[in-house]
Parts: C-alpha cells; sequence; structure tokens
C-alpha cells in the first residue's frame, strides 16, 4: 500500500511538471501574438525618429533619461550628422581611463528586413531556451508601436519598426572592451539603454 501511495505522488509530480512546462510555453506564444497583433495595428507617425533624425538629444537630457550625474557624461565630436556620441563615467574606466562609449545613430536597412528581424526574434524568444537566446530579448516600447531589441553580450539595443527603411541603434560596448567593468554594471547599462530607447519612442511619436 505504502509502494501505492509513493506510486501515484511521483506520477502526480511528473504530470503537474509537465503541464507547468506546457502552459509557460503557451503563455509565450500568446504574448507573441498579442505583439505582433499590435505593431500591425500601429500607424503612428516616426518619421523624425527613422527618416530625418539627427543628433537632438543633449548631456543634460542623456543624464536625466538614464538617471546619472551630469558630470558624468561628456559629449563627443561625431563626424555623422545623424549620430550622438558621449563618454559615460560609472560603468568601468575603459582602456583609456575615459569610461564607456554611448552611442546613438541611425542606420539604413529596409522595410522587409526588419519585419523579418522583427519576426526571427519573437520567433526565438517564444521557442527557444534561454541559455540558447543569452540574454536577446525583443519587446514592445511603452508607446505600443515599435519593437526595442535588446543583445546584451555585444552592447547593443535596437529600435525597429516594419514601416521604415532604418533602425536606430544605442551601443555603450561590450563588457569585455571596457576595462574594469562589472557585470552588475554591463547589466545596468542594458536597461538604461532600454529606457533610452523607450524615451525615444515615445517623444518622436506624432
Amino acid at each position: 500500500m505504502k509502494n501505492l501511495i509513493t506510486l501515484v505522488a511521483l506520477v502526480l509530480i511528473v504530470a503537474c511538471k509537465s503541464e507547468t512546462k506546457e502552459n509557460n510555453g503557451s503563455t509565450a506564444k500568446n504574448e507573441t501574438k498579442q505583439e505582433v497583433s499590435k505593431l500591425s495595428n500601429s500607424s503612428a507617425n516616426y518619421s523624425s525618429l527613422f527618416d530625418t533624425y539627427t543628433c537632438d538629444i543633449g548631456v543634460a537630457e542623456l543624464a536625466k533619461v538614464l538617471q546619472i550625474p551630469v558630470s558624468n557624461i561628456t559629449a563627443q565630436t561625431s563626424k555623422a550628422l545623424n549620430e550622438c556620441l558621449f563618454k559615460i563615467k560609472g560603468f568601468g574606466d575603459g582602456h583609456d581611463n575615459t569610461g564607456t562609449t554611448w552611442r546613438l545613430m541611425s542606420v539604413p536597412s529596409s522595410k522587409g528586413q526588419s519585419k523579418k528581424e522583427i519576426a526571427n526574434l519573437l520567433k526565438d524568444k517564444a521557442e527557444l531556451p534561454s541559455r540558447i537566446v543569452m540574454g536577446r530579448d525583443i519587446v514592445l516600447a511603452d508607446a505600443g508601436d515599435c519593437y526595442i531589441a535588446s543583445q546584451p553580450r555585444r552592447g547593443i539595443v535596437r529600435i525597429l519598426n516594419e514601416n521604415y527603411d532604418s533602425f536606430i541603434v544605442v551601443t555603450y560596448q561590450t563588457k569585455a572592451s571596457v576595462q574594469g567593468r562589472t557585470a552588475e554594471q554591463h547589466d545596468a547599462l542594458k536597461l538604461k539603454a532600454k529606457d533610452l530607447a523607450n524615451y525615444l519612442v515615445t517623444t518622436h511619436k506624432k
């Protein structure tokens, strides 16, 4: 009788684990469908961000968005009109002791490529184990009209929209390329890059 009770308990545990795994998979797929639906129904105008973007954010504004002291940010000169370039202290010294190079710029692409990229990232998020994705993620922006794709190992966050022939990229360098940067500091920069992406989407939405 005791053996029978033990066997029944084991069967119930296995069944519960299986059901939880199935529910988690279903939830991820449902979230992906909802995200696709939201983007497809969007008609907001982001031409000032994707089509004609120029470096329109200063040190004080960036410090407010990233929630770091103004004194920790220095504007750098860039040869590209569509690129903002800064040096940020507090997240590793860097090889030249000037900190992290923070870059924001528009990158030419195509509507078809952006649509394909969004679809592939959503599929990976729904179907692949976290160990394979390795921190990569894609979420809808707070405004609900664009996607924010993160690649923390490369120190990159992108803003994607399938209605435009370019995308916006924010880079904060890889962890290995910045001397003295800790894993915690790198994770913090990933979140701050996403905050900036959300800020840009919100302020340029018309």
